[in-house]
């Protein structure tokens, strides 16, 4: 998909989260890859949650979601 078919969405993160990914994206930069913009490293978390299929059946919150995102995950790599 190109960017010109890309929408804006601001999301609000909290300071560790913003360091996380600026200390990662710059990982990539130093050990032979490029820098990462924080969007890449979103986008890409969303597309591979996507292949996880995810259960958001009456999730409540935030840590109700990770824990589905991680139980997934772990189904997912069982599979492999």
């Amino acid at each position: 998909m190109g960017k010109e078919n890309y929408i804006r969405v601001p999301i609000t993160m909290p300071n560790d989260m913003i360091s996380y990914l600026e200390e990662n994206s710059l990982k990539s930069k130093i050990t032979g890859g490029h820098k990462l913009a924080n969007t890449e490293i979103v986008r890409a978390a969303i597309n591979a949650i996507r292949e996880l299929n995810v259960d958001y059946t009456s999730v409540k919150n935030e840590d109700d979601l990770r824990d589905r995102i991680l139980e997934a995950q772990a189904r997912y790599f069982a599979k492999k």
